[in-house]
């Protein structure tokens, strides 16, 4: 038996370890496994085996497809529309958006594609997830003085508040400086018309951390301001105001695509890339994105579109 690579090989050493039963379902394989939690579905292409990991009992309450995750395999007859998922040896390709013409295309991004950047900024910003983003890319290009000051401030902003969050006795002085950072965030909020939210900011360019076991403080000082929503704000829309400067920059950002290590590629753009889990490309042409696992090499016909490339070699989430 050969496997798509090791990973592949020991997931199935791991689901034969812990097989209940096994029964044909479709193109895979599904083992009922001990485990509380997961089965798995063993699929097979050109001799190649790759095992993908599906919720306990999924198949007895829904249909292959939901539990595979994937609608349609590469080669089943579709209509390319929104909102499908077409599963590609272990990874799935989501089509998120279909487009007539690349002005409908970059309008898309500009008014509908900018929220799901603001999103994944905000969450790269709190520490849930890390992003390559071409809309952050553009942001800091900028050099804007209220992005600055906001990631400088808040260093200060957190450092302070943590000494006073330890304290046991009161320091006006310092929580004069506290007040002044604040007041500078506020100016800066109103400066660009965005709201303002509180609550902890966990991660901001430091290693500085709110104390959950001190709680007396939060009788002298309020809940503080959310840093890590105001920056993501704030550089939303100091790029709305530069619509047309950020069209241009994605339009300069087009040509081949080549993602992990040659596994993925494609012609377009990539509007952001998640470590090794997922990226989001635009695609402008008709074409065939090549998908390269280990020399077992398969093509997929696209149109103009945005696409997630999702692996699912682990679990994880897309902020869709």
């Amino acid at each position: 038996m050969e496997f798509l690579d090791l990973y592949h090989q020991l997931r199935y050493q791991t689901a034969m370890a812990i097989k209940k039963s096994s029964f044909t379902v479709g193109e895979f394989t599904y083992i009922e496994t001990t485990d509380p939690n997961k089965d798995f579905l063993i699929g097979e292409d050109e001799g190649k085996v790759f095992v993908l990991s599906v919720d306990k009992d999924c198949i007895k309450f829904n249909k292959i497809e939901k539990c595979r995750g994937f609608d349609y395999l590469y080669k089943d007859n579709f209509e390319f529309k929104e909102g499908i998922n077409i599963g590609v040896l272990d990874m799935i390709l989501k089509i998120i958006k279909t487009f007539n013409g690349e002005n409908e295309a970059y309008d898309y991004v500009i008014n509908e594609e900018i929220k799901q950047f603001e999103a994944k900024d905000y969450a790269s910003l709190s520490g849930n997830m890390e992003f390559e983003n071409l809309y952050i890319e553009f942001a800091d290009n900028l050099k804007d003085k209220d992005i600055d000051e906001i990631k400088l401030l808040s260093k200060n902003y957190l450092e302070v508040r943590n000494i006073l969050d330890r304290s046991f006795e009161n320091n006006k002085t310092l929580e004069d400086i506290y007040r002044d950072i604040e007041s500078k965030f506020i100016e800066i909020s109103r400066k660009n018309d965005v709201e303002l939210d509180f609550g902890d900011s966990k991660k901001l360019y430091d290693s500085e951390y709110l104390s959950e076991d001190e709680e007396h403080i939060e009788e002298e000082i309020h809940e503080p301001i959310n840093v890590n929503s105001l920056l993501a704000k704030v550089r939303m829309k100091k790029v709305l105001d530069k619509k047309e400067d950020f069209i241009n920059f994605l339009k300069n950002k087009k040509g081949e695509i080549n993602l992990w290590n040659g596994e993925v590629k494609a012609y377009g753009i990539l509007l952001d890339k998640l470590d090794n889990k997922n990226a989001t490309i635009l695609i402008l042409d008709p074409q065939e994105i090549e998908i390269n696992r280990n020399g077992l090499i398969k093509k997929i016909f696209v149109k103009p579109s945005i696409l997630i490339i999702k692996k699912t070699q682990e679990n994880f989430q897309i902020l869709r």
